[in-house]
C-alpha cells in the first residue's frame, strides 16, 4: 500500500489542511435513546460465534467544550487510535482498512476591488470557485497519476449531501447567504490492488460581497479484497453520524457571540470599500484610460499603515480615515464622522472604545 500512502502524504501537504477541533472517543459502557432506538456507547470484540462485525455507536467527546460532540456508528472491529498515525489515520479495523481524519479546506473570491487583497492580509486563502469535478479533474488526477494510482470510478452521495444541508440548517449566520452543497465519492486504485475512498463534500455561499466556499474531504483506504465492504460501512456511518443537540447549541451561541463583536466592523469596513470601488467604477465609465491608474492609486491607499495611539499604546491601522476607535483587543472603528461615538451604540455593548490620535 505504499503508492497510496505516499500520496495520501501529498494530500495532506498539497491539497488538504487539518480540520478544527479536539475530539476524543469514550469506551465506556453505556446506551442512548435516538428516534426511539437503543444504541450501545461501548466497544466490544465479537464473540467467537459471530463471524460479522455488528456496527456500535461511539461516543465522541468534545474536550475543548468538555461535553459530548456526536455518536458515530462504526463497526464492532474498527478501533480508535491513541494518536494518529504516521498518514493521519485515526481508525483502524482488521485487513489494514484505515479511515483518515477528515481535513477542510476554505477559500473566498471577490470581484469587489480590494476584497481579495484585503481577506489575503488577514491569512484567508484567495481562490475562484471550482466543482467538486474540476478539483478531480485539475488537482487530485494529475497529483495522484504521479504514484501510479488511477480514477476507477466517481459518483454523488445524494444522502450525505441531505445530511450536510439538514445539519447546516442549525449553524448561525450573521449575514443573509445563498448557500448550496455536493458531495462526490471518487474511487482510486494502484497495480497492487490497494483502493482509496476520498469523499469531497463541498459548500458553497455567496454573499454580497464575496463567494465563501470550501470543503471537507472523508478518507478510507483498504486492500481491494476488503474495499467494498469497508466503502459501505464508512459511507453509512457518515450518514448517520447523531450530533448532541447541547453540543450544536454551544457552538451556535458562541459563533453568534463572535458574529456581534466582529459584524460592526466588518460592515463599517466594507462600507468603505465598497464605497470606494464603486466611485472608482464611476471614474472609469467617463474615462476609461484612466481606470487602471486610479485602481492602482485606490489599491496602494489600501495597503498603505498609519499608526494610531490612544496614550497607552499605539496601533497600526489602515489609513485614510479620520478618527479610529480601539478597544482593549486592538480591534478598531474607522470613520470620517467626527460625531460617532461607538460607546453609545447598542450593538457594542460591553466594550469600551478609546479615540485614537493620529500619528503624522
Amino acid at each position: 500500500m505504499r503508492a497510496i500512502k505516499t500520496t495520501i502524504v501529498c494530500l495532506i501537504i498539497g491539497f488538504l489542511n487539518y480540520s478544527c477541533g479536539q475530539i476524543t472517543k469514550n469506551s465506556q459502557d453505556n446506551t442512548i435513546q435516538l428516534n426511539g432506538k437503543t444504541y450501545t456507547l461501548k466497544e466490544v470484540e465479537p464473540s467467537s460465534n459471530k463471524t460479522e462485525p455488528k456496527i456500535i455507536f461511539h461516543k465522541i467527546d468534545d474536550t475543548q467544550r468538555n461535553m459530548v460532540m456526536c455518536y458515530q456508528p462504526i463497526p464492532s472491529d474498527w478501533k480508535y487510535l491513541d494518536k494518529l498515525d504516521e498518514d493521519g489515520a485515526y481508525i483502524k479495523g482488521n485487513n489494514n482498512v484505515r479511515v483518515l481524519m477528515p481535513r477542510n479546506n476554505l477559500f473566498v473570491y471577490s470581484q469587489l476591488p480590494g476584497y481579495n487583497q484585503m481577506m489575503a492580509e488577514v491569512g484567508h486563502q484567495i481562490k475562484p470557485l471550482k466543482s467538486a469535478e474540476q478539483l478531480v479533474k485539475e488537482e487530485l488526477t494529475p497529483l495522484f497519476s504521479k504514484d501510479g494510482i488511477n480514477l476507477l470510478k466517481q459518483y454523488h452521495l445524494p444522502k450525505l449531501k441531505a445530511y450536510d444541508e439538514n445539519y447546516d440548517e442549525m449553524m448561525f449566520t450573521s449575514v443573509p447567504q445563498q448557500k448550496s452543497f455536493e458531495v462526490l465519492a471518487t474511487e482510486w486504485g494502484d497495480n497492487k490492488g490497494n483502493r482509496l475512498l476520498l469523499i469531497i463534500r463541498q459548500y458553497i455561499s455567496y454573499t454580497q460581497e464575496a463567494c465563501n466556499w470550501g470543503y471537507m474531504v472523508n478518507m478510507l483506504d483498504a486492500p481491494k479484497t476488503y474495499f467494498e465492504t469497508a466503502k459501505s460501512n464508512y459511507i453509512y456511518s457518515l450518514e448517520n453520524t447523531k450530533y448532541n443537540p447541547q453540543w450544536r447549541y454551544a457552538c451556535y451561541m458562541e459563533d453568534a457571540k463572535k458574529a456581534a463583536q466582529a459584524g460592526k466592523l466588518h460592515q463599517q469596513r466594507m462600507a468603505n470599500l465598497r464605497a470606494e470601488g464603486q466611485r472608482i467604477i464611476e471614474r472609469g465609465k467617463a474615462h476609461s484610460a484612466m481606470v487602471d491608474v486610479n485602481h492602482k492609486r485606490f489599491m496602494d491607499s489600501h495597503l498603505e499603515r498609519q499608526t494610531v495611539s490612544t496614550g497607552g499604546a499605539n496601533y497600526q491601522v489602515d489609513a485614510g480615515s479620520n478618527v479610529y476607535w480601539i478597544n482593549s483587543n486592538g480591534e478598531y472603528i474607522p470613520t470620517n464622522d467626527f460625531n460617532f461615538d461607538p460607546n453609545l451604540d447598542p450593538n457594542l455593548n460591553n466594550q469600551t472604545w478609546t479615540k485614537g490620535n493620529i500619528k503624522n
